[in-house]
């Protein structure tokens, strides 16, 4: 995937790439999925947390779901409203659970877009 020219997101790319090779997963595999869960945003132009469009407990960059992890993202000190603490959640879960919490946008998009290279 090619580097975003915006520069939020391009500081997003930058990050998640930093962060999967720090702690040794695929970076395309991570930016993959961010970009199909959000297109790499965290925030609404007006500033508000992005919310998934079909369930509005998604947040975020990797659209972490508020239901199934936001009690354990705040108990290992994660903020998952932010753009550092929604990755870093995102590869701690990685290295937990693999891509399993993204199955619902595997087949869909990223798988395909990991197929294509």
């Amino acid at each position: 995937m090619a580097r975003p020219d915006i520069n939020h997101s391009a500081g997003i790319y930058d990050k998640i790439i930093a962060s999967s090779l720090e702690n040794d997963l695929d970076p395309n595999v991570m930016l993959n999925i961010a970009f199909c869960e959000s297109s790499l945003r965290q925030f609404n132009d007006d500033g508000t947390a992005l919310r998934g469009t079909h369930n509005a407990l998604d947040v975020g960059i990797f659209q972490i779901n508020e239901k199934y992890h936001l009690e354990t993202s705040r108990r290992l000190g994660y903020d998952i409203y932010t753009t550092e603490g929604n990755i870093d959640y995102a590869i701690w879960l990685m290295k937990k659970e693999g891509t399993q919490p993204w199955v619902w946008s595997r087949d869909a998009c990223w798988s395909k877009k990991l197929a294509a290279k």
